[in-house]
């Protein structure tokens, strides 16, 4: 018998014209490194024999990257490999050697950074192999895209084909599963990790953590917020966005086809006005009173007409995306949470003048996810304390132009103290707007720099913005820097959590700040 790296190298000369997406260079290191551990030859053996067995089902289902293989291929390329290799007996043990051997290569690969990660081959072990029988379906019909509603996939994908059969639908699906991964390995990388921490802050509010267990309903939500809503550090574009624009190269036809879907869908409150057959439900936008149709969703049916549902609805109505999140509400309490919202809404209108409804869920969806929460389980009469809502705000009039050097430092210095490029949208604003009511003078731009961060963090309740620190770093004297910013706040009549300048984290900040 030839050993094993023999065996490796005749693989790869007989099957070059396959695409397999897996390197020779990757199974020979994996292989020494299990070598080097203590592995005999028969270890390898069967090492090999498994890889070789994944490889030759990913060459005839042409699959040309890893981060394309779903939970239902690992099931079907199960189910092959049994009809065509009568050596692998389909049954519990041997899948289970044949998973665990796959996991061991996966990690070796995330470990030289080939692949990000390798959740969803432990997902797969564990939903087919995981039982004291192999659970072949379930890969496929507990698809992580599955929706609350239950929404028939070919009229999502209208553009692809016009006659969807059942398994294409089921290749639809996996088409969407592996959108998915691509896009999780994608924003697992480490040019994300401040996105990622700060996605999570603003997800879970100032007073919750993620949670200690895996809750795979919190991390469902986290990456529909996080995909959808929230808007990058650097861009200030939704990951979708940016995916879209830098990464679509990435992607395969269809592929790209779904994204550009899910690139329309718009983040929507709503609630079931009418039950109009067996199939179909009636929903009405809780703001505008549109209504549109979507699938019965698997509720009692008493319970259906009490239940408020927030999420990401397409245009023609129809819901592709992993989570959509319900709460069973009164009348009552319904009619507040649209009144609280409404208010919040016209605060913002009252500030930036052009803050319309579809802008506002654009820019806070998860502040209205947050308000929803805050009047069900905490029972308040007010999310946002009155006196914020009731602001009146002088008119800026003028043409002033600002100092070119105050705006230029601002760049500098405002990411080092991780504000974004929205917060720094913001900060030109109000600096633009001092400009037009004051006679400024600027002796040091920096010291102006300085003191429209610290203004800007202490409208937004930001703490981690220290005035000594910045006027160390900016070259400046710290009571400069405060008689600047008393200047701001006096010509601006400036306050905390002020509508004209007020961020993302602010907002949230004012939907927790206690009414007082």
């Amino acid at each position: 018998m030839k050993n094993v790296y023999d065996q490796v190298r005749i693989f790869y000369e007989e099957e070059t014209d396959w695409g397999v997406p897996v390197k020779k260079d990757w199974v020979e290191g994996f292989l020494r490194q299990k070598a080097w551990q203590g592995a005999n030859d028969k270890e390898l053996q069967m090492l090999w024999q498994n890889i070789e067995r994944f490889l030759l089902y990913l060459a005839y289902a042409g699959m040309n990257d890893l981060d394309e293989v779903t939970l239902a291929e690992y099931s079907t390329g199960i189910v092959w490999l049994a009809e065509q290799m009568p050596a692998f007996k389909k049954n519990v043990a041997n899948v289970r050697q044949y998973f665990a051997v796959l996991i061991e290569f996966y990690q070796y690969l995330k470990n030289k950074k080939v692949i990000f990660d390798l959740t969803l081959l432990e997902d797969a072990a564990r939903v087919i192999a995981g039982g004291k029988k192999l659970d072949l379906t379930a890969a496929i019909e507990g698809s992580d895209t599955a929706a609350l509603f239950d929404a028939d996939v070919d009229q999502t994908l209208e553009k692809i084909s016009s006659v969807i059969t059942e398994d294409m639908s089921q290749k639809l699906n996996g088409v969407v599963e592996r959108l998915m991964v691509k896009l999780g390995s994608y924003f697992h990388q480490e040019n994300f990790n401040d996105d990622f921490d700060r996605a999570l802050y603003l997800y879970t509010g100032p007073f919750e953590g993620v949670p200690d267990n895996d809750h795979d309903e919190f991390w469902l939500g986290f990456w529909d917020y996080f995909l959808f809503d929230y808007h990058l550090l650097q861009t200030d574009k939704t990951p979708l966005t940016y995916f879209f624009q830098n990464a679509c190269d990435k992607l395969t036809s269809d592929e790209r086809e779904i994204l550009k879907n899910l690139l329309n869908a718009k983040f929507s409150v709503f609630y079931i006005s009418k039950v109009l057959n067996q199939d179909w439900v009636e929903c009405t936008n809780l703001f505008t009173d549109e209504t549109f149709q979507l699938p019965i969703p698997n509720f009692d049916y008493k319970t259906l007409k009490r239940l408020l549902f927030f999420g990401h609805v397409f245009a023609q109505g129809m819901i592709m995306i992993n989570y959509v999140t319900s709460i069973e509400v009164s009348p009552n309490l319904r009619k507040r949470i649209k009144e609280e919202i409404l208010r919040q809404q016209q605060m913002l209108f009252v500030g930036q003048s052009s803050s319309d409804l579809n802008e506002f869920f654009s820019r806070h969806a998860q502040a209205v996810r947050h308000s929803i929460d805050v009047l069900v389980t905490l029972a308040k009469v007010n999310v946002i304390n009155p006196e914020y809502l009731d602001r009146e705000y002088p008119i800026i009039a003028g043409n002033s132009i600002p100092s070119n050097e105050v705006l230029k430092k601002i760049d500098q210095v405002a990411a080092d103290y991780r504000f974004s490029a929205y917060d720094i949208r913001q900060m030109k604003k109000l600096w633009h707007d001092y400009c037009q009511v004051a006679k400024v003078v600027i002796r040091k731009s920096g010291t102006w720099a300085a003191a429209l961060l610290y203004a800007y963090a202490q409208i937004n309740h930001i703490s981690h913005v220290i005035v000594e620190e910045l006027a160390r770093d900016l070259e400046v004297s710290a009571s400069s820097v405060r008689s600047n910013r008393n200047k701001l706040f006096d010509a601006l009549t400036l306050n905390r959590f002020d509508a004209r300048y007020i961020s993302e984290e602010g907002f949230m900040y004012l939907i927790f700040y206690p009414n007082t």
